[in-house]
């Protein structure tokens, strides 16, 4: 297992931004997915450097696509990795308890959820939690594609985590935290900073 340490959260971003570009050029350097190197070294902890809320969607695997081991990401993983109580907690958990500094939300292509807010009615009782959130920025900005839905929701997330909780203005405002808005494009496998 790899021992990482970063001093910045800026250095951990660039360090998992150049795993997708190995991903992407099929150079990985974690390719031992076995017990004997990876999960044993684990036994007395984790200790993550970097949290990732994304989407569940199965094609979307932080660890494979910013080619990590185990232990490295602490990520959360929601459909449409919309925001609600347990993965608030969650999120606070790892920055409070484990005292990680970067926080990447990751959305991607052709997502589901997206697609499904952009034709659902604006109150109905399927997936009620999951749309809702993602309606509002249809609505306020009159947008009409997914992709361009799923980047413009990345803002959302970012301000419901901060609004909702404490723990994560605290750490944003006065400890060091970083929170990165990401896209994960599938056709190239690339995964873009949104500014």
């Amino acid at each position: 297992m790899r021992k990482l340490s970063f001093d910045t959260p800026e250095k951990a971003l660039e360090f998992l931004l150049d795993g997708n570009r190995k991903f992407i050029e099929g150079k990985p350097e974690i390719k031992n997915y076995c017990f004997d190197s990876m999960l044993k070294s684990l036994e007395e902890g984790q200790k993550p450097y970097a949290i990732v809320l994304t989407c569940s969607d199965s094609r979307v695997c932080p660890e494979i696509l910013f080619d990590t081991g185990l232990g490295e990401l602490f990520c959360v993983r929601t459909a449409g990795n919309t925001i609600g109580p347990n993965v608030l907690e969650s999120i606070e958990y790892a920055v409070k308890k484990l005292g990680i500094k970067l926080l990447i939300i990751l959305s991607h292509q052709d997502c589901g959820v997206m697609k499904y807010a952009l034709s659902a009615p604006l109150y109905n009782d399927c997936f009620e939690n999951l749309i809702y959130q993602v309606q509002s920025v249809k609505h306020e900005k009159g947008v009409e594609n997914y992709d361009i839905l799923a980047k413009e929701y990345l803002e959302v997330c970012k301000h419901r985590l901060i609004v909702k909780s404490n723990i994560i203005k605290d750490a944003l405002e006065n400890k060091g935290l970083k929170i990165v808005k990401t896209y994960f494009d599938i056709e190239t496998g690339r995964i873009n900073i949104i500014s």
